[in-house]
């Protein structure tokens, strides 16, 4: 089976598949019977593997089940009513109050970047449109002309027609809500732990991204393109001309022409950080799921993450050495957190014998 269909299952197969898992394999049920009356009563207790293995404790699901009939089985079990019937369910119970604390102290990072990323037109600590001036807007793309013969970003949008500019579209729809949707996914996995090193790291790689806007702010390719077909040369010419230009990109302009909508052009045009080209958030983002995920889904995920990184291209809303600059940084930072938390728990004893 290949990638897309673990990403992509039809429905029904997902709900066979929960009711066959519950009759085989690491589900199996115990059949129980009383002799001691002609009708005899049965009670059928399913049992996961999890219940059975001592080191899982019944927190964390086999990873012999499939992950989406899992979840699914989870779901379907707290929407349904009580029977009165005794039995043992791996279903996760709701977050404690320190565990609430343990997500909201790890987000923190994150949303301080969020809250500052959103207030940027008001405190101008990031340049914005009308401080052109203070960009340099031939950095990264002076650097990849210098490492390699061509710019990828010209070659990937050279090909290009309207159902290839819809499904770039889809990874730019749903980044937003990928720090919601994604802890919940872990939450129905049982797998806090992960929700926080995910918290981490992703405020860690979003603060790594402040810092190199605030020192090498950054143009994408489109504005560049735009800036040398109108060609705008000194600051203030430049900083109208960006102000005016479509900031959604030429295949999303191609999906506003098609629909008759503005749409994508609304999502941009309030852009409050204009010079963020480098790294790319779209690809960071992704990387920090990735890192974060149980290793056996790892490979399936890594398909999402080369359409993230296409989509960026297409769309000329990044160079290669983007996408290059956010690879390098989260898994340095990756390390980074594993050294620090490995240093961390050899010292314990000596802080506290």
């Amino acid at each position: 089976m290949c990638p897309i269909q673990f990403l992509f299952l039809d429905p029904m197969v997902l709900a066979m598949n929960v009711l066959r898992s519950s009759l085989t394999l690491n589900d199996r049920p115990v059949v129980t019977s009383s002799s001691s009356s002609k009708s005899s009563a049965v009670v059928v207790r399913c049992h996961s593997a999890a219940d059975h293995n001592p080191t899982t404790n019944g927190r964390r699901p086999s990873y012999g089940d499939p992950v989406v009939v899992v979840v699914l089985r989870r779901l379907l079990l707290r929407a349904a009513p009580s029977s009165g019937q005794t039995t043992t369910t791996t279903t996760p119970a709701l977050p404690s109050r320190q565990d609430v604390q343990r997500i909201a102290l790890s987000a923190a990072p994150y949303l301080l970047f969020l809250l500052l990323y959103g207030i940027n037109p008001y405190i101008r600590l990031l340049p914005v449109a009308a401080d052109i001036g203070r960009a340099d807007l031939r950095n990264v793309s002076a650097w990849e002309e210098y490492l390699f013969p061509w710019q990828l970003h010209v070659v990937v949008s050279s090909v290009h027609f309207l159902p290839l500019d819809f499904v770039a579209a889809v990874p730019y729809l749903g980044h937003y809500v990928i720090p919601v949707l994604y802890p919940a996914f872990l939450y129905l996995l049982d797998r806090l732990e992960l929700i926080l090193q995910f918290y981490r790291l992703l405020g860690l790689t979003m603060w790594g991204h402040y810092v190199i806007w605030l020192v090498a702010p950054t143009l994408p390719p489109w504005a560049l393109d735009f800036l040398a077909a109108h060609q705008a040369t000194n600051a203030s010419i430049m900083a109208e001309t960006i102000l005016a230009a479509h900031k959604e990109g030429p295949a999303f302009a191609r999906i506003d022409s098609f629909i008759g909508s503005p749409f994508f052009h609304g999502m941009f045009v309030g852009n409050p950080v204009p010079f963020g080209s480098f790294p790319s958030g779209h690809v960071a983002w992704s990387l920090c799921i990735l890192l974060t995920l149980p290793e056996h889904l790892r490979w399936r995920f890594s398909v999402y993450v080369v359409w993230v990184s296409w989509a960026t291209l297409y769309t000329g809303h990044h160079y290669a050495f983007d996408v290059i600059g956010a690879l390098t940084l989260v898994c340095g930072l990756t390390k980074l957190i594993s050294h620090v938390t490995t240093q961390t728990r050899s010292c314990s004893p000596l802080l506290h014998p």
